[in-house]
């Protein structure tokens, strides 16, 4: 739950007067009201308010908060951030921001798409209205058009202090609702049922077309006016799922319909040092993602990836996770919850488009594809090996997918030839979550949803899907001590 607002202010003063401490090239003052902004760079002590930002001559209302975890962490080593949104959008749909850290600046302007987008910035704003900067927690602003005008105030009310925190706090209140306590590990009885409900519901599942032997086709097709909420691989880490799920409107979009979501595989086996053996935990993470397919059938959708498998070849620097995972499975919950296991594995579908999308877990095919092929996937082995396995085409992999795959991919499933092509199985780097444009292959994004410091997704807003990201907390304890009272 959210921490006693005492706490937070005190912990943030601290934050702000060391930001705010050795910048004396800028005109410092006291915002105790409404100020207009002139065109030269100024800066105030934000104590521990949030402000109100009012834009160019139609004085669009946008609102900057620091941003202050839900978990008892207290660690101030790193630099404050901040979320720029706009609060008329922010807390009743999903909704896009813009998050200034350290060395983050960001300069609001009219003809830019995407802020439109994030933002609902007017489009008649000169190129550069307003910058804000981030050094070192050390937040700037400057007008650069002041007869079109720019305004900030503080946002002192209590409703507004703590606003972020409190409405996340109810959505960790809902999850304990949806899923109990994400902490408690099974029976093998209650592990049993929940998993036969899930694939009943899979064997009759929403979107898919069914193949030639009247079974779950390879391919979901999602209605073009849903919006996917797109995740990576997980490989396990529960606190990041939970992260995703209490942030945004994600929830409320699952529970009016709007949205899906859309895992792409391999949520199982950890990809941390020291943990590849240790398969409780992916027994948790499916029983979590089997509750939410539960109670959101028809918009939680669970795409094949190479590691939800028992094959032998399925490991982790010499360890043999796909054994082991079959074997935790038989051991702990007994042959009948791993034959279930591999029912699911058998009717999940390994493609997910609509028109604004594409996306699987590893790669498109290397070779001719038609519609009829992907919905009849059990038939072409090196079709589920493309797609579950294939890797970007690189120097030392000339045998990898590219660019021309990618095209070809678009015209079969016959939307346009800038759709989006979302897939995960190859995190670019250790530091990062999402990565754009691969292999300079246009709107080609990896995701990945292991990361220990932050998740991001893929998400549509509007019409055009963009990358939003977000600090990992630790989120179980709180959502399980919530299931509890």
């Amino acid at each position: 739950m959210a921490k006693p607002i005492s706490k937070k202010r005190k912990s943030l003063l601290k934050l702000i007067k060391i930001a705010f401490s050795d910048l004396e090239q800028c005109e410092k003052i006291e915002l105790k009201d409404t100020y207009k902004l002139p065109n030269k760079k100024i800066m105030f002590p934000l104590e521990n308010y949030p402000l109100e930002i009012h834009v160019g001559l139609d004085a669009h209302v946008l609102h900057l908060y620091p941003e202050l975890p839900l978990d008892e962490q207290d660690d101030n080593s790193s630099e404050p951030s901040y979320i720029l949104f706009d609060p008329e959008n922010y807390y009743s749909q999903i909704s896009g921001f813009y998050r200034l850290s350290d060395d983050d600046k960001i300069i609001l302007g009219g003809d830019n798409t995407e802020q439109y987008a994030l933002l609902n910035t007017s489009k008649k704003l000169p190129e550069r209205q307003l910058s804000i900067a981030n050094s070192e927690g050390k937040l700037t602003f400057k007008c650069h058009h002041p007869e079109t005008g720019s305004c900030i105030a503080p946002l002192f009310k209590e409703k507004k202090l703590n606003k972020i925190n409190k409405w996340r706090a109810e959505k960790v209140t809902q999850l304990a609702k949806i899923l109990g306590d994400p902490l408690k590990i099974l029976s093998s009885e209650e592990a049993l049922k929940l998993i036969q409900q899930v694939n009943h519901i899979i064997e009759h599942e929403e979107y898919r077309e069914k193949d030639i032997h009247d079974r779950p086709g390879g391919v979901l097709s999602i209605p073009d006016k849903m919006s996917p909420i797109i995740i990576g691989d997980l490989h396990t880490q529960l606190d990041n799922l939970l992260t995703l799920l209490s942030q945004n409107n994600f929830l409320s979009a699952l529970e009016n319909g709007d949205a899906c979501l859309i895992f792409v595989g391999d949520a199982v086996h950890p990809e941390v040092d020291g943990q590849y053996d240790k398969m409780e935990s992916s027994m948790n993470i499916m029983d979590i993602i089997f509750k939410l397919k539960l109670r959101f059938p028809k918009h939680v959708f669970y795409l094949m990836g190479n590691h939800d498998s028992f094959s032998e070849e399925i490991g982790k620097k010499g360890v043999p996770q796909g054994l082991l995972w079959e074997k935790q499975l038989k051991n702990s919950r007994g042959k009948n919850y791993k034959k279930e296991m591999q029912r699911f594995y058998d009717n999940i579908p390994y493609l997910a488009y609509s028109k604004h999308f594409i996306c699987c877990h590893a790669g498109p095919p290397t070779s001719a594809v038609n519609l009829h092929a992907l919905v009849n996937i059990k038939k072409y082995p090196k079709l589920i090996k493309d797609l579950i396995s294939r890797r970007l085409q690189t120097s030392n992999r000339m045998s990898g997918y590219n660019k021309s795959d990618v095209k070809k991919l678009r015209r079969c499933l016959n939307v346009a030839e800038n759709t989006p092509f979302i897939v995960g199985h190859t995190p670019m780097d250790d530091e990062e979550t999402i990565w754009q444009n691969v292999g300079g292959i246009s709107g080609h994004t990896i995701v990945y949803g292991g990361n220990l410091e932050k998740i991001g997704v893929m998400v549509q807003m509007g019409k055009k899907m963009y990358p939003l990201t977000y600090p990992v907390e630790l989120l179980s304890k709180l959502v399980s001590a919530e299931a509890k009272k």
